[in-house]
């Protein structure tokens, strides 16, 4: 699994959209198997400043992770084009074992 942290109001290309966007459609366009962004209600990185939703409205400062499931070696070569979009965050590849895949047909 690949995990990608950063600050929703981030962006990326010309015209600017939302990193998160800009990412998930390097991953689809690279054809990785899935790919899901989740909002988060609080959380801090390296500068240790607290984002979170306002109480009434938001913020565009709230934490985003994009994950995404594919093999190893896929996501590896991912890297390089994912890279040099994330100027502020972290990016984490973890290991893991498919339990269950009830979706369509298995990326190959």
């Amino acid at each position: 699994m690949l995990m990608i942290f950063f600050d929703e109001s981030d962006t990326w290309g010309d015209p600017r959209i939302p990193l998160y966007e800009a990412v998930v459609r390097v991953l689809l366009e690279e054809g990785i198997a899935g790919a899901t962004v989740l909002r988060g209600v609080l959380g801090y990185g390296a500068a240790h400043k607290l984002t979170q939703d306002a109480l009434f409205g938001s913020t565009a400062d709230r934490p985003v992770a994009v994950l995404s499931i594919d093999r190893e070696d896929k996501l590896r070569a991912v890297l390089p084009k994912l890279q040099p979009m994330i100027t502020e965050g972290l990016v984490f590849l973890a290991g893991g074992e498919v339990l269950h895949w009830a979706g369509g047909r298995a990326a190959e």
